[in-house]
């Protein structure tokens, strides 16, 4: 990249701009008061960063496109509303994760020194937050939460093609409204309570098989000590640590029985609790999220009906474009911070629901033949 190439260093001002959105989004929706300060905190340093780039920009004569406030944070702020702000702020690191390598990458490649300035003053501030530095008392951001948003997305997408999938078939094989409707109906809560028990036990089986595990392992320490000990500077030993700085390790490591536990189950089992989410949550995240997405189709068909009249078909027409147009641009919503192509990520999931639909349409109207 060179000095000339500075319209491309537009993007670093586009990103910054939009992280500030997110944490002020997230920091309007924050209920605990000290996570609210840390969020204001952080969307204060990216706007600081955005406003670096407008700087460098404007002095090559670059001008900003206008700033519109994007869907996209609106809907993260209502998704930390029902899931909380940890699980959301999960996938806020990986765009800080993107950041920071966009930005050492530049750091090589670019040989404007006003350039390497700025990205200098910036990539520790991205850096911390990438690595969620100072995290506040009972927030875990980056390590946990996974769980949370992959529940949300397949949530919603399984109970939006689950409940589009059975309207077309019982539209299929059918020209009665009310069968439809119920039909639909029944799938979105059907589909919502087998979402949620499924989350539920999943997430309690991965927490029992870890408390087992751990308790296995706290057995073992009470009955062979020593052999636990070897096997902790063993890691340590084979990461490069010196028979010296091993053995200074795991002697503070096992004074306090606890610290011991935890860290023998990360090294040696490759456990934390951390990545084990509350079984309840999951199952209210999962069971809200697919019934939200179930029902969308349900009311898309209630607006086929009412614009299509007596025209069966065409409210199922109608019905499948909204639920397309909700499944393309919840693929493209991903992209906001995993930096895919949008375009691909939104035509694979309107791909899959058009295909269940299709299908199940296609065994409707092949029973109704028959």
């Amino acid at each position: 990249m060179k000095v000339g190439s500075a319209p491309g260093l537009l993007v670093n001002w586009e990103r910054e701009a939009r992280m500030a959105a997110v944490y002020g989004e997230l920091a309007r929706v924050a209920r605990q008061p000290v996570t609210k300060k840390q969020l204001e905190r952080m969307a204060a340093d990216e706007g600081r960063h955005a406003e670096a780039w407008a700087g460098y920009l404007a002095e090559h004569g670059i001008p900003l496109p206008q700033t519109r406030r994007s869907p996209a944070v609106g809907a993260l702020g209502l998704l930390a509303t029902v899931i909380g702000v940890g699980p959301v702020m999960s996938m806020a690191g990986l765009a800080e994760g993107r950041i920071l390598r966009s930005y050492l990458g530049q750091m090589t490649e670019l040989e404007d020194d006003g350039a390497k300035t700025i990205l200098r003053e910036l990539i520790p501030e991205e850096s911390a937050h990438a690595r969620s530095e100072g995290e506040s008392p009972g927030e875990s951001w980056h390590g946990g939460g996974v769980e949370s948003i992959r529940n949300v997305i397949y949530g919603v997408n399984d109970g939006l093609t689950a409940t589009l999938g059975v309207l077309a078939g019982v539209g299929g094989a059918t020209v009665d409204p009310h069968v439809v409707l119920v039909g639909g109906l029944a799938a979105m809560t059907a589909s919502g309570v087998s979402m949620a028990g499924g989350a539920y036990l999943a997430t309690k089986s991965q927490r029992e098989i870890y408390e087992e595990q751990l308790a296995r392992e706290a057995a073992e320490i009470e009955a062979m000590p020593e052999l636990e000990r070897a096997e902790l500077k063993g890691i340590y030993r084979a990461k490069g640590l010196t028979e010296a700085e091993a053995e200074t390790i795991v002697a503070r490591i096992t004074r306090d029985k606890k610290i011991w536990l935890e860290t023998q189950a990360r090294e040696e089992l490759g456990l934390d609790a951390g990545q084990f989410e509350d079984p309840m949550r999951e199952a209210v995240v999962a069971g809200v999220a697919t019934l939200f997405g179930g029902l969308i189709p349900v009311v898309g068909y209630v607006i086929g009906r009412a614009v299509a009249g007596s025209h069966p078909l065409l409210a199922l027409f109608i019905t499948a474009v909204i639920c397309v147009a909700c499944l393309f641009a919840m693929g493209a919503a991903r992209t906001f911070f995993t930096g895919k192509n949008a375009l691909r990520s939104g035509l694979e999931m309107t791909l899959v629901g058009s295909g269940v639909a299709v299908l199940t349409y296609a065994v409707g109207y092949a029973f109704r033949a028959a």
